[in-house]
């Protein structure tokens, strides 16, 4: 909890200078990271270094240049490309990141601490050698301990780097450098760390941001509790492999909270009821105005409150239309199988490999009906069940109405 809490228009924040705040915020991004890791079969730490065998290694040590970085990755996608294209990989390759720069305190040397998210193997792109050695396996190549192993790797012209397991430690010595920018004399004034603040002052931090880090496990964990048919008593989620609780905090506590809002929607336009332990839920926030401002929508206005109360009827007829169109939307687009309308476009055997339907002609060879193939249900069934959200093949998909009804899968 914050310990220099600011007052403003009636509201209390979070300072995000303090060291609870500052403990908050690097756990909020362990947290996050871990998440991410769920997400891709192939993660790694690195720790890339400049070399002093240069001078123009030596002047990039010297402040952070990102470009650097940016070059690299750039390289990485490229060599990405070509081992999926030599390996006959039938995917195409992904590779997301987490950035800290840190100046080091005891030189002034500018490094870089990364965490690569990927699907295909990254120690495999291009060449790694220690001393005078090539590897093989990421076996050989982890630092374990204290003691690093100063890998050359053919992606990294400018000096040493270091690979370091993935796990929660791994990613806490990465994501501590993320703080850097906070821990300046002026902000560090009336806390533990203010006698060393100026050592610690300089820092950089950068991401991939399409989708956020760790927003792909979120609507998948929202995905997970829609199947269950309910919502968790407490805004706080279990991570894969880290210790205690994430309690999320700042843009991404809110869209955690939005993506409730609308499994509880879902639940309730299913079962004609708001979803089991949404009122435990709901009492865990009641010292948060901000939280439940979301969950609980816009209060409902006072006719009184109206100069014209004609107005007010008019308003709450359009509230209702809207909900009954929202509703045939759900029921319409929102079911395990897509619509007959949507199925048109698909040949016959598209259809029969995807949602194992045949479609049944009339005389004049219009399509009559549709029926289960071999080894299915009956398509009545399937059209009668709640999805997981918009079907992937509907054709309204990532219009303005699909991304209001459906905020976690419309897009």
């Amino acid at each position: 909890m914050c310990t220099r809490p600011i007052e403003q228009d009636g509201r209390v924040f979070a300072c995000r200078t303090c060291d609870d705040c500052i403990a908050t915020r690097r756990h909020n991004w362990i947290a996050r990271a871990m998440a991410e890791k769920t997400h891709w079969p192939h993660t790694l730490s690195v720790t890339l270094t400049y070399s002093e065998d240069t001078q123009e290694s030596r002047d990039a040590a010297q402040i952070f240049c990102y470009a650097d970085v940016r070059a690299f990755l750039a390289r990485l996608r490229s060599a990405a490309r070509r081992y999926a294209k030599d390996q006959r990989l039938n995917v195409t390759p992904v590779i997301r990141f987490l950035c800290a720069g840190e100046q080091g305190d005891r030189n002034g040397r500018c490094h870089w601490h990364l965490i690569l998210y990927s699907n295909v193997p990254l120690w495999k792109l291009g060449k790694v050698r220690l001393r005078r050695t090539w590897l093989q396996k990421l076996s050989d190549m982890l630092t374990v301990g204290k003691r690093k192993r100063r890998l050359n790797w053919s992606l990294w012209d400018y000096g040493f780097c270091t690979f370091q397991e993935p796990d929660e430690g791994g990613m806490a010595y990465v994501l501590s450098y993320c703080l850097k920018d906070q821990f300046t004399e002026e902000k560090s004034r009336g806390t533990m760390r203010a006698a060393k603040a100026e050592n610690f002052a300089t820092g950089y931090f950068g991401m991939s941001k399409r989708p956020a880090i760790g927003e792909q496990w979120l609507f998948q964990k929202m995905e997970r509790l829609l199947v269950s048919g309910a919502v968790m008593p407490k805004l706080q989620f279990r991570v894969p492999g880290m210790s205690g609780y994430w309690v999320p905090n700042g843009s991404f506590r809110k869209k955690a909270l939005w993506a409730l809002v609308a499994l509880n929607k879902r639940i309730a336009w299913t079962t004609g009821a708001n979803a089991p332990q949404w009122s435990t839920l709901l009492a865990s926030l009641e010292g948060s105005e901000a939280d439940l401002e979301i969950l609980n929508g816009p209060q409902e206005e006072d006719p009184d409150d109206f100069e014209d109360v004609d107005l007010f009827v008019a308003r709450r007829a359009r509230e209702k239309a809207q909900q009954r169109r929202d509703e045939e939307f759900i029921a319409r687009c929102g079911r395990e199988l897509p619509c007959t309308g949507c199925l048109y476009p698909y040949s016959d055997d598209a259809i029969r490999r995807q949602f194992g339907l045949e479609r049944v002609y009339d005389e004049n060879g219009e399509v009559e009906k549709y029926r289960a193939a071999p080894g299915f249900e009956h398509p009545y069934l399937r059209w009668a069940r709640p999805g997981l959200g918009i079907h992937t093949y509907c054709e309204r998909r990532g219009t303005k109405e699909a991304r209001r009804v459906f905020p976690a899968t419309g897009g």
